[in-house]
């Protein structure tokens, strides 16, 4: 795998949207597998109670980011998890007179090893928080930034909108078509794309994809799809591209809405960090439930294609894998013994908020 990707902090927030995976685990499962990402998409799972999550990374300071969350959701109240994550008061114009996130900080119970990596990046967070943090999310910002700063878009009054007949409406009236196309076309191309965001893995390049597409065409055409089908308001990936920060708190992720954080905290699962290559550990353990994200892009096509006869031979009838691909899908997945979950991939495709995603989704026959 591309270990050179894999080897910071590249996520801090998601690009991945968990309601997929949220709504498709049932409750009170044995055993679950993520990938862990920034943990912002694999916690909400530990609200449907499953015995155990194993979450996994080839980036240790992702595995350090979901112990943080976790302990925050089990440690502090629910205005006190927001404030420390950068859910509220991290704007960069706020006056941060309020709670103290290092305080805050003091009172979590992380490992050593977490303890030592957070402390060393004090000065990173203290001030506005974590969700922002990430490789991926900087780069969101800062398109975000060249949109309303250099081109004079205003996005703000289709976000406003409160029916999705009133945003549509807006989108055609307040939406920069030639601006926003010239732009994507540079901002969305593979060479930016390889360079500043997946430092040459990129998987959508033009010998390595799968989707017909570039990627400037496949996202102005994606995301022309979300603001006719989708209140925006309500999403937090498209508050951050294109407002520059969460404005609209119905928008929140998962992880960030009372209810979920109040199951999460009186959860009993055990939570397992680990640290390596997921086509090692997958097989250990028979899993309920499987969550890979987007790591099948990123497989050698023999590895992607057998990622289902990979798994332990005691998995369950009715087990669950969720695979999002973006760009380069898997070319002929071997399915024996597994069956495609009828009509799951459209839906899911069409709830995921980020637009950008493909998705596998198969159950255990």
């Amino acid at each position: 795998m591309a270990k050179e990707y894999f080897s910071d902090l590249n996520y801090t927030l998601a690009n991945e949207d968990t309601r997929i995976e949220f709504e498709l685990l049932q409750n009170n499962a044995d055993r679950v597998f993520s990938i862990a990402g920034s943990g912002a998409r694999c916690l909400p799972l530990i609200a449907k109670n499953p015995k155990y999550l194993d979450v996994i990374d080839m980036s240790v300071s992702q595995l350090y980011l979901c112990e943080l969350r976790l302990q925050s959701m089990k440690t502090l109240t629910y205005e006190e998890y927001l404030f420390l994550l950068g859910y509220r008061g991290a704007l960069p114009e706020g006056d941060d007179t309020g709670d103290d996130r290092v305080a805050l900080f003091g009172k979590l119970k992380l490992s050593e090893e977490a303890t030592k990596y957070w402390t060393e990046r004090i000065d990173g967070w203290k001030s506005h928080g974590f969700i922002l943090l990430g490789r991926w999310e900087s780069h969101f910002q800062k398109l975000g930034s060249l949109f309303r700063d250099v081109l004079k878009c205003d996005f703000t009054p289709i976000f406003a909108a409160q029916s999705l007949e009133e945003q549509v409406a807006l989108h055609k009236k307040h939406w920069p078509t030639l601006r926003w196309n010239s732009f994507i076309r540079i901002a969305a191309s593979e060479y930016v794309f390889n360079k500043f965001l997946y430092k040459g893995h990129f998987s959508g390049k033009a010998d390595h994809k799968t989707e017909q597409r570039g990627p400037s065409q496949f996202i102005m055409e994606e995301f022309d799809r979300i603001f006719r089908t989708q209140l925006v308001r309500k999403n937090y990936f498209m508050q951050i591209l294109f407002l520059g920060r969460i404005a609209f708190e119905e928008g929140l992720p998962l992880e960030a809405q009372r209810h979920i954080f109040e199951a999460v905290k009186n959860s009993k699962t055990e939570v397992r960090y680990l640290h390596g290559n997921l086509l090692e550990h997958l097989p250990l353990h028979a899993y309920d439930f499987i969550s890979l994200s987007d790591t099948i892009s990123y497989l050698p096509a023999d590895d992607a294609n057998q990622i289902l006869q990979r798994l332990n031979a005691g998995t369950k009838p009715g087990s669950y894998m969720v695979i999002r691909s973006f760009m380069r899908a898997p070319t002929a997945v071997d399915t024996k013994g597994w069956a495609d979950a009828k009509g799951k991939n459209e839906w899911a495709q069409h709830k995921d908020g980020t637009g950008v995603y493909q998705f596998h989704i198969y159950t255990k026959s």
